[in-house]
């Protein structure tokens, strides 16, 4: 295959990718509410101290909210993530609160910004309400989805270069994830699983490959559904047995982007228009 090709299919894959939108309008939905579940409590006005503080909130809840309800879905949730990034280069700065340049919090931020590259608006917003009640051209459920792309690439290099920073001997020995279970279950009832240092090892070694293989796998039409069944089983236990925050919920949610758009649209209809 030359080059000429491999760039056309990409390009059809990527940037030209057009499709059904109740995938990408479901996941404009998902994340501004997880970006509020996670930020919420820490930028509302009631925990401002000083008058920016207090500004940085309620611009946060205005586009968090409009992005919530599709309000110029595809210009709010763009400028909900660039705020999320206000948030993580404060604390990079040493400002904010502890958690705010967590890769948790770039992943959500980077997200949002990612799905602007999409029509998130075509379906289940405001915007498409207000088109059909004031009579105006109906925009088809269907559009760009080139940002649904760029968080599938964004996904498959978390796994990557995760995976990567768990090759070593204190990772698959099991002394890491020993560390933080210690941390995580000191005195608590899930302190048992202290007591085997080799199921720790095989624990390790176990999420080691299948971070390796999902990098791979959710971008492969052959491997997908494998990936996703083993991805969502890998992160609810994680988020069942670690405090992960909404990490592990966020990348759940994020496994949209993973689904056939067409597929998406089928279903949806199927159980909103019996």
């Amino acid at each position: 295959m030359n080059a000429g090709v491999m760039l056309r299919d990409f390009v059809a894959w990527g940037p030209d990718a057009t499709g059904p939108t109740r995938a990408v309008a479901l996941l404009r939905i998902g994340l501004a509410t997880m970006a509020i579940v996670r930020f919420g409590a820490e930028v509302a006005p009631f925990a401002a101290e000083t008058f920016s503080e207090l500004l940085l909130g309620l611009v946060f809840f205005i586009f968090a909210i409009a992005a919530l309800l599709g309000v110029r879905a595809r210009l709010s949730i763009g400028l909900l993530g660039l705020t999320i990034f206000l948030l993580y280069g404060m604390r990079q700065a040493g400002l904010g609160t502890a958690g705010w340049n967590h890769h948790h919090v770039y992943l959500l931020g980077i997200s949002c910004i990612f799905l602007m590259f999409t029509d998130c608006g075509r379906s289940y917003s405001f915007d498409r309400w207000t088109a059909i009640q004031s009579g105006n051209r109906i925009l088809p459920e269907h559009g760009i989805l080139w940002g649904q792309r760029l968080i599938a690439l964004q996904m498959s290099a978390l796994y990557f270069w995760t995976a990567v920073d768990k090759s070593d001997q204190a990772f698959i020995s099991g002394q890491r994830l020993e560390q933080i279970f210690v941390w995580s279950y000191s005195g608590r009832t899930l302190e048992i699983l202290l007591a085997s240092p080799m199921l720790l090892a095989l624990m390790s070694c176990a999420v080691l490959v299948v971070e390796y293989f999902l990098a791979y796998a959710i971008l492969t039409r052959r491997h997908r559904a494998t990936a996703i069944f083993i991805g969502l089983s890998m992160h609810s236990t994680f988020y069942l047995l670690l405090p992960v925050s909404t990490y592990s919920a966020t990348m759940m949610l994020l496994y949209l982007a993973l689904l056939d758009p067409q597929s998406v649209q089928k279903f949806t209809k199927r159980i909103q228009e019996p």
